[in-house]
């Protein structure tokens, strides 16, 4: 009786922890940093929030600043955390709907050799605004802040790539100020739309996310 009751009690075990380890977000290991810039959309932002939370994504959300002191202080910390890349993003609430994804116009720097998403990069370094990286693919060279936006040129591109396919619309480059300082692959997504069609918009950026984490980023299980 003992060893059927002892059997019935680890059958019992393993099935709770099967539903505990099933009840588990699926993208629990999928960290990112959500950079809100432009106008303080407050409900698209509360709705991309609770989005990006019911996905079981480890976002990290920083608000814009304005200021390079600033801006690069608040980079210590986001290059400090486990995040794959960097998502710079702008809601426009308005009648019209349109989408801007944009990458960095720099290349990497002579002698630099470039990132690949996922690679261990030396150069996590900076505590301070005005830490200069250094840079173990090119010899311990330091690398000023606006140079890492061309190191990483290559993931940004794929993932801008991916975004800019999912919507429907063809990248451009530009110089991005809010990748100033960003020891990751980064990229600038506006959405103009109505409040309405965020959640299909947020579906839409999800999707391309994704595709991006499972086909170029190499994740350390």
């Amino acid at each position: 009786m003992k060893t059927i009751i002892h059997s019935i009690s680890s059958i019992s075990l393993a099935a709770l922890i099967t539903v505990f380890l099933v009840a588990q977000p699926c993208f629990a290991a999928d960290s990112f940093v959500l950079y809100q810039v432009g106008a303080k959309e407050v409900q698209s932002w509360s709705l991309a929030r609770d989005f990006f939370k019911e996905k079981g994504y480890d976002a990290l959300y920083q608000l814009g600043e304005t200021t390079i002191e600033k801006h690069l202080e608040k980079m210590g910390k986001i290059n400090r955390s486990p995040a794959k890349f960097l998502l710079a993003l702008e809601f426009v609430s308005g009648d019209a709907t349109g989408v801007l994804v944009a990458m960095t116009d720099q290349k990497a720097a002579e002698g630099t050799a470039p990132v690949e998403p996922g690679k261990p990069s030396a150069s996590r370094t900076g505590n301070g605004p005005t830490t200069f990286t250094a840079d173990a693919q090119a010899g311990n060279r330091f690398l000023a802040v606006d140079e890492l936006p061309g190191k990483y040129a290559a993931g940004s591109g794929r993932l801008a790539e991916g975004v800019a396919s999912s919507f429907k619309v063809k990248v451009k480059q530009l110089p991005l100020f809010p990748l100033l300082g960003a020891d990751m692959p980064g990229i600038f997504l506006r959405i103009e739309c109505r409040q309405d069609k965020v959640g299909e918009m947020l579906g839409l950026l999800h999707g391309s996310i994704q595709n991006y984490l499972r086909r170029d980023v190499l994740h350390e299980r």
